[in-house]
């Protein structure tokens, strides 16, 4: 079913509900856009040669802020809360939240084990054509821990009534750290992936604090000790005595940051993020007070998700194109490269407008996800199932079917279940 059509600017602005927090909305959808651009650089860096500016001190530190996935788990947490605050039973908000998640993507991996099954028929299975499958199911990984933080969120919002932000906070950062001790300190490197349920969970709690007011209650005073505070902190843990990379998201040729998987560094990073978010609070809300630039926000919202899943796939579309005509981009290190990115950005932009065209229809919510009965114990087994899949295949790729096939089973597996 095709979304429908939107009333012109002024009827949605006047139709919108007096108690929405509009920045909420922009918020989401700016951190969606800089994902997208930023992946757009990577894929193109990954794809024409990187060079050594990766490896610069002024473009990682510029990841200190276009590292901006704390502000969509931020503002999860505060629709999360929203949604939570009449007490819903928990197995009916997890249904109704994953009926606005899994569809686009289930929409996403359909169409590509198709792509894959018939790219290794055909044998176009090497080179940069094994990049993209391997690299197109990336994002999902951002799903898969984001399932997990909706099943959760019952219980985390309990916590959040019980003993308030600060506390709560406070115990996610302590594990955090032991986890790093754990990880870097005592060099087992795979206990740091625990660390996925901890980063993420912390900055969703501080979207607990927005919903209830307790972080506009701080005024400018305590938004912009959080901005301080935690840019301060990020700077002690990479250039002090604890190590850490610099990087906050893995660059080619330079893949070690403190994303993958998330540190105490990152977290600090976070809290950063946040606090210059309350700090431009006031400008935001006054820009999206103007009909037009809300109407922008609401249509770019309605798609959030078709962007998210089909961006990666944009971009490659475009490789395509230049693969089929033999053109190679300049490196970062020519005077032509800007000149490049900026066509690729464009051909980017409108590869993904014709494939959210195509795709957006399967952006409302199926009633199959939410209609009906299921048991709690099936919703839980459901969830689990599909984010564990959807984390799998982001990790594996498609350019390996065998190494697909579990994750897209679990998938499968976890939407039965979550369908009853």
């Amino acid at each position: 079913m095709a979304p429908r059509t939107l009333p012109d600017a002024a009827g949605l602005a006047a139709a919108t509900p007096p108690d929405r927090d509009r920045y909420a909305d922009l918020l989401r959808l700016f951190s969606i856009g800089m994902v997208v651009l930023g992946h757009w650089v990577v894929a193109l860096l990954t794809v024409h040669g990187a060079g050594a500016v990766t490896s610069s001190l002024p473009l990682m530190l510029s990841t200190w802020v276009w590292q901006v996935m704390a502000l969509f788990f931020f503002v999860g947490g505060f629709a999360h809360a929203r949604a939570l605050r009449h007490r819903p039973p928990a197995a009916e908000f997890v249904r109704a939240r994953v009926a606005r998640l899994l569809p686009p993507v289930l929409v996403l991996l359909a169409v590509w084990t198709a792509l894959a099954a018939l790219m290794h028929a055909g044998g176009l299975t090497a080179g940069e054509f094994a990049v993209g499958l391997q690299l197109v199911t990336v994002p999902l990984w951002f799903l898969g821990v984001y399932l997990v933080i909706v099943l959760a969120a019952p219980a985390t919002a309990a916590l959040h009534r019980r003993f308030g932000l600060w506390p709560v906070l406070g115990a996610f950062a302590v594990a955090v750290a032991c986890v790093d001790v754990l990880a870097r300190g005592l060099d087992v490197p795979p206990a740091g992936y625990a660390n996925l349920l901890l980063v993420w969970p912390a900055v969703h709690q501080l979207g607990y604090g927005y919903a209830d007011g307790t972080l506009q209650r701080g005024g400018r005073r305590l938004a912009a000790v959080l901005a301080g505070g935690g840019l301060a902190a990020t700077a002690l843990l990479v250039f002090g005595p604890f190590g850490y990379p610099v990087l906050m998201v893995g660059l080619p040729g330079n893949e070690a940051s403190n994303a993958a998987p998330p540190t105490l560094a990152l977290l600090a990073q976070s809290l950063f993020l946040v606090g210059a978010a309350l700090l431009l609070r006031p400008a935001g809300n006054a820009l999206v007070a103007r009909p037009r630039a809300w109407y922008a926000v609401a249509v770019g919202s309605s798609v959030i998700m078709t962007v998210y899943c089909w961006h990666l796939t944009a971009c490659y579309a475009v490789q395509g194109v230049l693969l089929a005509l033999g053109v190679r981009l300049p490196a970062p290190d020519t005077a032509w490269w800007f000149a490049a990115l900026a066509g690729w950005l464009v051909g980017c932009s409108l590869a993904l407008v014709a494939l959210v065209a195509l795709f957006r229809r399967f952006e409302r919510p199926y009633g199959a996800f939410a209609r009906g009965t299921v048991r709690p114990s099936a919703v839980v087994a459901g969830t689990l199932a599909a984010a564990a899949g959807l984390y799998a295949v982001a990790e594996a790729g498609l350019d390996v079917p065998a190494a697909a096939a579990l994750p897209l089973a679990l998938v499968a597996a976890g939407t039965w279940a979550l369908r009853g």
